[in-house]
This record gives structure tokens, sequence and C-alpha cells, in this order.
């Protein structure tokens, strides 16, 4: 018969069967004869009305199974655990998937094996994580048969988190998915699931085709290397450094249905927005000590309008980092740390090694101000070489955007952009603000006759409608920060660099880097923020 399987494999084959399922409320288990394997099913305590239609995939297979065995109603959870060939594999049925122990499966299993067994060029649907500007949850979704690329994904900016497709293999069924689970939907019995599971695991060993190479510029970290990143990780919450480390959902989520977060159900305060200090504020309030064995048994619930959580992440779950430990660069998403190819970071390193620094970083003073506005309006009065334009917004385009065009203007040319690092986000807004000013300076007389107006009498273009030659100017990305620029910026920080390097170079601009030195006393009160009122 045709069933749906979501398949999921254990991290270690000798863990106890308590450490991977949640067995509170759950019958002993049944077993199964099978050959060259041990199977076996576990499943939730429920007495309702009817039974749900999957339970008839093992009726008639066991004699101890009966007609009220499982429950009787749609709600009904069950997993079948099978041992082969030293592995385990769980597969959950009806709401099953709870019983899970999330920190006990190999992550990214279901999608290495999809990769594997995927037609490149007829894939439905992905989602993706993108460090583009902001930490990006997204899904594109084809309504036929496309290529990978067709879906917009950036080889070196996203990372792949769940695809879906048409199989190469026929045992597989026609339509396969991955993520953790790999999920398919065969034309099998009972019996030959070991068999299939071993061809499975066959094809998740395969190494990637040459048409996914690209997804092992990002893998995930070893254990050990686990173990260390966690260390590091939880010094920084205590620590309060937030640089590279943000909280965020997971998940797609459906805005529709929810107004709000909470990080226990029995309070009635409500986060509308995510961040960091609140998990520091939460872990005050219980005078409870941060460390990931407290993260990842204490949750995020997602709330609809009646206040009830609809759904919920273990907090570990929830935090995104960036972080470099020696020589490698490393990414924490969705409790999973990933670590950079180094033949990836070394090609990103080379195209760093080409960005020219700015032959004026002499002429900026030390940042020793709270806000940018503060330094750049201070500079400007100092030094009468540069033009104040920070907060002078051009209001432009059909939505009547809000852009800024540049933060200072040295001599006639220089157009220079200014931001105190806190982050990968605030080198992507940074980069981003750049590169639109840039375009719309070459591309769009309208604009450019809106910018004259923001301009003293002494460098306004004398002819707004022609096009200017964008080979006289100078665009400078100037960059309050005591990191050695741009080399220990991070890894997508980087790459988002040498991504609007080249496109801002090919406009004809001159592009370059600068360096604002940080009075230490600054740095360390904006890493130090002050306590706010607890909840």
């Amino acid at each position: 018969m045709k069933i749906k399987l979501s398949i999921y494999k254990t991290k270690r084959f000798s863990d106890d069967i308590d450490q991977v399922l949640n067995l509170e409320r759950v019958k002993r288990p049944v077993e199964f004869e099978m050959d060259d394997a041990r199977a076996y099913l576990y499943v939730k305590e429920y007495m309702d009305p009817k039974p749900p239609e999957w339970t008839t995939f093992f009726m008639g297979q066991n004699p101890s199974i009966e007609l009220d065995f499982f429950g009787m109603n749609s709600s009904t959870g069950a997993v079948l655990v099978i041992e082969a060939n030293n592995s385990r594999y769980l597969i959950p049925f009806g709401t099953g998937h709870h019983l899970i122990n999330d920190g006990s499966i190999v992550k990214g299993f279901g999608l290495k094996t999809t990769l594997n067994s995927i037609e490149h060029k007829k894939i439905r649907s992905l989602d993706k994580g993108s460090h583009n500007e902001t930490n990006l949850l997204t899904r594109s979704q084809s309504s036929k048969e496309v290529d990978i690329y067709n879906l917009k994904i950036d080889s070196e900016m996203d990372i792949l988190t769940t695809l879906t497709g048409t199989s190469t293999e026929d045992i597989l069924g026609s339509k396969i998915t991955g993520k953790d689970a790999f999920v398919i939907m065969p034309d099998i019995e009972l019996k030959a699931i070991p068999a299939l599971l071993t061809k499975i695991d066959s094809i998740y060993l395969l190494p990637l085709p040459e048409e996914f190479e690209w997804v092992n510029n990002i893998k995930e970290a070893d254990e050990q290397e686990v173990e260390i990143l966690d260390s590091l990780l939880i010094d920084r919450i205590k620590e309060k450094d937030f640089n590279d480390l943000w909280l965020g959902e997971p998940e797609i989520v459906d805005w529709e249905n929810q107004i709000g977060y909470c990080f226990d159900k029995r309070q009635k305060f409500i986060h509308e927005t995510l961040s960091i200090d609140h998990v520091c504020d939460y872990f005050d309030g219980k005078n409870t000590e941060v460390n990931v064995d407290e993260l990842k048994k204490s949750y995020l619930h997602v709330l609809n309008a009646d206040f009830e959580s609809i759904k919920k992440w273990s907090l570990y779950r929830c935090l995104y980092a960036e972080i470099k430990e020696g020589d490698q660069n490393y990414i924490l998403r969705d409790s999973i740390w990933y670590v950079a190819d180094r033949k990836f970071v070394s090609i990103i390193d080379d195209e760093m090694k080409k960005i020219i620094h700015y032959e004026y970083s002499d002429e900026f003073p030390m940042y020793s101000y709270k806000r940018e506005e503060d330094y750049n309006k201070k500079l400007c009065l100092d030094d009468n070489s540069f033009t104040h334009m920070d907060q002078k917004f051009i209001y432009h385009g059909g939505g009547k955007s809000k852009v800024e065009f540049c933060d200072l203007i040295r001599g006639k040319s220089d157009f220079i952009h200014v931001k105190y690092y806190t982050g990968s986000q605030s080198m992507s807004h940074l980069f981003s603000q750049g590169f639109v000013g840039s375009e719309l300076f070459i591309s769009d007389s309208d604009f450019r006759g809106k910018l004259n107006e923001k301009l003293p009498a002494h460098i306004k273009l004398v002819d707004h409608i022609n096009r200017p030659d964008a080979k006289k100017y100078k665009l400078v990305f100037a960059i309050a920060s005591n990191k050695n620029l741009p080399e220990d910026l991070p890894l997508f920080s980087k790459i988002n660099l040498k991504n609007f390097h080249k496109s801002i170079t090919n406009f004809g601009y001159e592009v370059r880097i600068c360096k604002i030195a940080v009075d230490p006393n600054i740095h360390k009160k904006k890493i130090c923020k002050p306590q706010k009122n607890k909840l």
C-alpha cells in the first residue's frame, strides 16, 4: 500500500530508547518480526472514538494489535523504531513526532538524502535561510518542475534547509522532501521497510552530485567543535556581547495567526518582537544561570489571539550566531553549528585583498559617540572638507521609498557611508545602502534632481538630467570598529562586501573601505547595555 513516511535517523545507535523518545504516557512497545532488523512500535495513550486512517498499515501484522490499540482519534500518535545495520531509524505517524527528542536525530539527514536522489531539473519547492541583509527565512515554490536556480537561491549567501521534487529512485515513490526527516510516499508493506531503509542510508552516504556541491560550502560542524562553540556562545551571552548574535524564529511563521511570543505559558506578558535581551531578562527573573542545557529545555512559545501556544521551539533552536574561532568560520542556526569550507573561505579572502583602503582614512577622528549621526555632525563641524548628509532622506520611487544617499561627502566626489560595527546585519545594511544610492545616482535623473535640492551650492550638480560619469566618484564604506578590515569581518559580511564591491565597481565607481578607530570606553558601553526593568 502507499503510505507517507517521515524517516529520521538517530545520531547514536547506542543511546537508550528513553534518550531518543519521550516515553511518558506511551504504551508498552509492540515488536514486529523482520529479517535482519528489530522493529518496535511506541504508541501514545489515547482512547477516543475513531482510529486514524494510517493505523490500517499495521493492522493484521501482529496479533497483539487490536482495533482499539491505537486509540480512536486522528490525534493519535506513534513512532516505529527500526534498528538495522547498526543504525536506528524513527518513523512517526500522526502526532508521534512529538515523542521524538530533537537533539537525538541526525540534522539534515533528509536534505542530504534528497539532494542525492532528486531530479535536479524537477524541483518544486525549497526553504532557505538567507544572510543577505537580515536573517530571512523564505520558501520558493513553483507550479511546475524547475531547476533549483529558477527558485532564486544564492549558492554563496543562502543555506538550503528543505527541498521537494521528483525522485530518481522508483523505490522511493515519485515525490520526495528532505529536511531533518526524509519524507517519501512509497508503495510498500511493513516487512519491506528495513530493506528500504538500507537503500536510503546508502543514498545518504553518497557524495553530493556535482550540481549540488556548493551546498558543502557550509556544512555541519563535528561534535568536538560544537562543544567548544557552545561554550563560546554562552560566554558571549553572559558578557552581553551580542555582536553577531541574535534571536529569531527557526521556521517560517504564519503571522496572521500569531500575536507574539512568551517564554513561560504561565506568564501573561508577551513580546511582540524577539530580542536576545529578552532571553537574559527571562533567566535573570528565574535566578537561573544561562547554559546550553537550560537553553535547550526552555522554550519560546508562539501565541495566538487567545494567548494559546500554537507552536514552540527550544530557545537554543532560536539562537543565531556567527563566530570566528582560529581560522575557521562558524554559523549557528536552527540548533545546528555549521562550518565554512576552507577552500570556499580562501576564495572569499582572496577577493577581500582586492578591496583598496581609503587614502584619507587618517582624516577620520576616533569614534567616541553613542550615535552615528552625532559623530558625522561633529566631523563636519571640525572639518569643512566634509558635507553632512546623514538623515537627509530623499523620498523616491513608486512607493515613495526613503533613501539616504550617503552620510558624508568629502570634497565633491567621495560619497561616504558610515556605520558603527554591531554585527553582520549592520554591515549588510551599510553595503545595501551604498549600493542603492550609487545605482540611483547614475541611473535616475529624477533622483539626482531631488538629491540636488539637498546639496549645498558648492557641490550641486550642474545638470542633473545628464548621466554623471561614475568614474569620477568614489564610494567609501567607513566602518567604526577595532577589527582589522575587511579580513576580520564575519564570513557573510565579507561575501556581501565582495558582491556589492563587484556591482558598484561595475557601475564605474572606485570603491574604498575605511576603518574608523573606536574609543575603548564607547566599545564597552555598547557591549554592556544597561539592564532593563524586570518583566
